[in-house]
């Protein structure tokens, strides 16, 4: 999983095919993905009307939980994964969705404040550009439209981290943005009330390398600079499983995932007429 202030960024085509490959087994995978997302519509104080979309929508879990709010008029889905959207489409029965989109998060190709609400679950870990992304949704957002995503924190796959320092100085596990970064970051952008807070999820694995499988299945590969472009050699890996193991409970192997929940309301500007 991966999450940056722009570093010099990830591979976005490696990312959209990861996800593409990911979609028709990925439900298998996401059933932390799925708490996140109900947990960020408890957290959020202002329930969503008018013209949503939702960003990163994967195969549509959060968009179907938002098609039950009675004041949302239209309901759209992006993901830069064509085959994400299509999983999308087929989970949304009947009229339920307006449309679909095919786009980045830092480029939504959507025209300026047409939005009342956007929201995001656990997607926006991808996006190597925040400061962009934020500014595109403070763009498509009308006056006091309102902002609503969910994504990782640093604690997130600590074990993870510390398993493989043991083994060698490679960066194997993503990098994520801590929760002062995000409100610098959305008050840059034009936001203002920003509420944001954290939670940490433990998972746990029958193994080191269940972990690893589920985080493929879903999607998410290593995709900082400083990683091993070719393959982790035996020693190493061997070496993180040993530390890995060492912090095994009678539950199995902890994988900590720290849960953020922003939600932010665009600022009124002198030009929104």
């Amino acid at each position: 999983m991966a999450i940056g202030v722009p570093t010099d960024g990830f591979n976005k085509q490696t990312v959209q095919q990861s996800f593409d490959v990911a979609s028709k087994h990925y439900d298998q995978f996401t059933s932390m993905q799925r708490t996140i997302g109900n947990h960020l519509l408890a957290f959020q104080q202002e329930e969503p009307s008018g013209n949503v979309l939702d960003i990163g929508a994967g195969t549509g879990y959060l968009t179907r939980k938002l098609r039950e709010f009675e004041h949302i008029e239209k309901l759209y889905a992006l993901d830069i994964a064509l085959g994400m959207l299509m999983q999308t489409r087929q989970n949304m029965a009947g009229n339920q969705l307006n449309g679909t989109v095919c786009a980045d998060a830092e480029s939504l190709a959507i025209k300026n404040n047409c939005l009342n609400a956007v929201y995001s679950n656990v997607a926006l870990q991808w996006c190597s550009n925040l400061p962009l992304v934020f500014k595109e949704a403070s763009r498509v957002l009308q006056k006091n439209g309102m902002f609503v995503f969910s994504t990782f924190g640093p604690r997130t796959l600590q074990e993870l981290k510390a398993s493989w320092s043991v083994a060698d100085n490679a960066v194997h596990v993503n990098e994520f943005v801590d929760m002062d970064a995000i409100r610098s970051l959305l008050g840059s952008a034009g936001f203002s009330e920003i509420r944001v807070s954290s939670e940490e999820i433990v998972m746990y694995y029958p193994s080191p390398k269940q972990l690893m499988l589920g985080l493929k299945g879903m999607g998410a590969h290593n995709m900082n600079q400083g990683r091993k472009l070719g393959l982790t050699g035996v020693t190493a890996y061997k070496a993180m499983l040993r530390a890995y193991e060492a912090l095994r409970t009678d539950n199995g192997i902890p994988a900590t995932f720290q849960a953020v929940y922003v939600e932010a309301k665009r600022e009124v500007r002198v030009n929104d007429g």
